[in-house]
C-alpha cells in the first residue's frame, strides 16, 4: 500500500452500536503542514483525532502514522509510536496538584533519561516558549484558561514530537487567548517542524493558520481542501458549514410528519375520545 502522507488512513469505517460515524473514508495528511478537522456537532471530528492516535480502533480499514498500521502494532510499538506524538486535550488536562514546571517536566521524567541539569533547561526552553517561564512555579489553579492551555501545549511538545494532535484548542478562550494560540501552534508547527492535525468548530481562528481543511458530515469527508477553496466551495454542505447557515443540507427541522396533518390527526383523536366519554 503507497503511503504519501505521515498520516494515511484508507477505506475506514467506524460505528459507535448501529450508527456509522464514518463510512468507508480516505485520507491523507502531509508532513509539516497544519490540518484542520471540522465540520457540524457530532460528525465524529474527535472520535477521528482518537482513531488517528490509536485510542480508538476502526472496524474496517487502516490508519497508518510512519508508515505502520497501528492497529497491527502491540502495546509496546503503539507506545514507541506515541512518542513521537504530541496531544493537547481540550480540557488541557493539568495535574493539579503539580506546578506549572513539574506539568511540564512530567513526560520527560516518565520517558526520558534526561539528568536533572538537562530536564531543568528543557521545560524552561519549553516553558520560555509559550511565554510561562515566569509562571513555573504557579499551580494550575492560579491560571487563566489561556494560561492553562499554554502549559498544556508546552507539555504536549516537551518530548518533541513529530505529530501533535490538538482537540479544540481554541473552546472557551477569549480573543486574545485565541490569538496567542493560533501563534504558538503556527509558530511551532514552523520552528519545530510538526504535523499539527486539530480538531476545531472555531472556522476563522482554524483557517487562519490551516494549510488544509478535512470538512466531515454525513459520515464521510465533505471536502478536503485548502481554506481558501472551501470559502468559495459551490458544494451546498460545504457552503452552510463554511458561511454558518442556519438551514439547508443540515436541516434546521428534525426529521417530522408534516405539523397539519400531524394536528389534525390529533384533534380527531381527541374528538373520538371526547366522544366515548359522551
Amino acid at each position: 500500500m503507497a503511503v504519501n502522507g505521515i498520516i494515511e488512513i484508507h477505506n475506514l469505517s467506524f460505528f459507535r452500536g448501529n450508527r456509522a460515524i464514518f463510512k468507508d473514508i480516505d485520507v491523507s495528511i502531509a508532513a509539516g503542514k497544519i490540518t484542520a478537522i471540522m465540520g457540524p456537532s457530532g460528525t465524529g471530528k474527535t472520535t477521528l483525532l482518537q482513531l488517528i492516535g490509536g485510542q480508538l480502533q476502526p472496524h474496517c480499514g487502516a490508519v497508518q502514522l510512519f508508515g505502520q498500521n497501528i492497529a497491527q502494532l502491540n502495546r509496546k510499538q503503539l507506545n514507541q509510536l506515541r512518542g513521537r506524538m504530541g496531544v493537547l486535550f481540550q480540557s488541557g488536562a493539568l495535574f493539579t496538584d503539580l506546578t506549572v514546571f513539574e506539568n511540564v517536566a512530567f513526560p520527560l521524567r516518565e520517558h526520558t533519561q534526561l539528568n536533572d541539569q538537562q530536564l531543568h533547561d528543557r521545560v524552561l526552553l519549553k516553558l520560555e516558549a509559550v511565554g510561562l517561564r515566569g509562571a513555573r512555579d504557579l499551580r494550575p489553579s492560579h491560571l487563566s484558561g489561556g494560561m492553562a492551555r499554554r502549559v498544556a501545549l508546552a507539555r504536549a511538545v516537551a518530548l518533541e514530537p513529530e505529530i501533535i494532535l490538538y482537540d479544540e484548542p481554541f473552546a472557551g478562550q477569549d480573543p486574545i487567548a485565541m490569538a496567542v494560540l493560533q501563534r504558538l501552534i503556527k509558530g511551532l508547527n514552523d520552528e519545530m517542524q510538526l504535523t499539527s492535525v486539530l480538531v476545531s468548530h472555531d472556522i476563522a481562528e482554524a483557517c487562519a493558520i490551516a494549510d488544509r481543511v478535512i470538512l466531515l458530515g454525513e459520515g464521510r469527508v465533505l471536502a478536503h481542501d485548502t481554506p481558501e477553496a472551501l470559502q468559495t466551495s459551490t458544494d451546498p454542505a460545504v457552503r452552510q458549514f463554511m458561511h454558518g447557515e442556519a438551514d439547508g443540507v443540515i436541516p434546521f427541522h428534525f426529521p417530522a410528519p408534516p405539523l397539519a396533518a400531524e394536528l389534525l390527526c390529533s384533534n380527531a383523536s381527541a374528538a373520538d375520545k371526547q366522544g366515548g366519554l359522551l
